[in-house]
């Protein structure tokens, strides 16, 4: 656990590897940092050249003359011996290194002998120095409350939503589906601003575990998402899960599942995958949410950071449109977690006097259709009355927007009612607004006011079954959420 802070809120950065090409990563670091508004020291390292981007450059580490908490390596693998040389000088003179973050590739992972080399090279004189390491092989660190940004990609969150507060930490094995998720995570109808976000590459120093426990205490920390192709000691893994996925929800999406894909996990990041049954098995013991695809671990850590949990499975099914209900209904039965639930006799009658005549209450049970001429208000009422029924634990809501209905009225009148009348706080909603770039305006308001929307009614189901797993798990164990 030693220095990880700084890793998250260093006293100024040193760049080894900074360029003056804006198609060169050693560029594209520095700029990350001008842009989220890193707001303590950047000192950028070259042997020639006198200043990028406004910032004065230096020949070598031992030349900074002020305080560096943080040294990113970007330049070329082969120059570490090097480096590691002008790093020892420094730490001699005024030790003052506490982390390293070494986003340069061509090291252990390579399996060649003057790759393991060079990764011996730099751990073994971190290690002299008392300095962690992160990496090598990987992209770099997050932090978006300090406004830390090590990474060498664009992840194009726009100005406004750096330095917000989000709950989600995130750990990757694979840069560049850390990177991708940054991207989607930028491209949502309202931005997503990561807590933390580590890509961790080779795992040469600080790995799963270190940073577990880090968020295990991080108060900004909610919920912790998880890239995984690999990990040496399994055992050792799933025990700290355990702990704390009692604690906060842990969401992994792991790869290498297949023999194939275990031997390109090796390949790439030299992990052995391990047996995925067992793995499987361990997360489900454990509560330790396990998802199949990108797009489920960005809408499951999400709705962790967003919804309450569930009291139970019980799931009313409130659509506008036929058919995606009933696509909605089929992934229910299939996914054999939730339960359609049987509402009083009140609800339903409540439900028929406030729809139009043509609406479906109730048949089947758990499921009502307001029908594709609904208004607003329809919607709206509707949905209110369903989450005032005691037997409904969790609500998909489906609307497809047709031309006649007004997008923004109907995602400020949910606005009004789930986060104005506090049912977001009562009862998970997880609202599918369909389809495409035509329903964003609605989106848009929703999402900013902090109400997670999707795309299909399969994509709620999954969610939903997610957030019900959990909140049965730490029922099991003792620890229910319910107040």
């Amino acid at each position: 656990m030693n220095n990880l802070d700084a890793f998250f809120n260093p006293t100024n950065i040193a760049i080894v590897g900074a360029s003056a090409n804006p198609e060169k990563a050693g560029y594209t670091i520095l700029s990350n940092l001008v842009s989220i508004g890193y707001p303590k020291k950047v000192f950028p390292i070259h042997a020639s050249e006198k200043e990028i981007l406004g910032f004065p450059c230096y020949p070598k580490l031992a030349a900074v003359p002020d305080r560096i908490e943080m040294v990113v390596l970007v330049m070329p693998s082969k120059f570490i011996y090097e480096v590691m040389e002008d790093l020892e000088q420094r730490m001699r003179e005024k030790g003052d290194v506490r982390v390293i973050v070494c986003a340069a590739a061509d090291y252990a992972e390579t399996k060649k002998e003057e790759g393991i080399r060079r990764q011996a090279c730099l751990m073994e004189t971190a290690r002299r120095c008392g300095i962690r390491v992160m990496g090598p092989n990987c992209i770099g660190v997050i932090d978006n409350v300090n406004r830390v940004d090590t990474t060498f990609v664009e992840t194009l969150l726009p100005k406004e939503s750096r330095g917000k507060r989000g709950g989600i930490s995130f750990i990757s094995q694979s840069g560049s589906v850390a990177a991708s998720l940054l991207m989607i995570g930028a491209s949502q109808p309202a931005p997503i601003s990561l807590n933390k976000f580590v890509s961790i590459g080779n795992m040469a120093d600080v790995d799963f575990i270190d940073l577990l426990n880090y968020f295990e205490e991080d108060p900004d920390t909610k919920v912790i998402g998880i890239y995984m192709e690999g990990y040496a000691d399994g055992a050792r893994l799933i025990k700290n899960m355990a702990r704390i996925a009692r604690k906060k929800p842990i969401v992994v999406f792991k790869v290498g599942r297949s023999e194939i894909g275990a031997e390109a996990a090796n390949s790439h990041t030299g992990s052995l995958a391990g047996a995925d049954q067992v793995y499987s098995a361990a997360f489900r013991q454990y509560g330790v949410i396990q998802v199949d695809t990108i797009e489920e671990l960005m809408d499951v850590m999400q709705a962790f950071n967003s919804c309450v949990l569930p009291q139970d499975e019980r799931t009313f099914v409130l659509t506008q449109a036929g058919g995606p209900g009933i696509y909605c209904t089929d992934c229910i039965e299939a996914g054999g977690r939730l339960k359609m639930p049987v509402v009083s006799q009140d609800t339903k009658e409540a439900l028929r006097s406030c729809l139009l005549s043509m609406a479906s209450v109730c048949s089947p049970e758990g499921y009502a259709d307001i029908t594709a001429s609904a208004t607003v208000a329809h919607h709206v009422d509707s949905l209110r009355i369903v989450l005032e029924d005691s037997s409904v634990s969790n609500v998909i809501f489906i609307t497809v927007l047709p031309t006649f209905l007004p997008r923004e009225e109907l995602a400020n009148g949910l606005v009004q009612l789930l986060k104005g009348e506090g049912w977001m706080q009562k009862k998970p909603v997880y609202v599918c607004v369909m389809a495409g770039n035509y329903a964003l305006p609605a989106c848009r308001i929703l999402e900013a006011n902090g109400i997670r929307t999707y795309d299909t009614p399969r994509s709620c189901v999954r969610t939903a079954e997610r957030l019900t797993e959990y909140a049965s798990f730490l029922r099991r164990k003792g620890d229910s959420p319910i107040e």
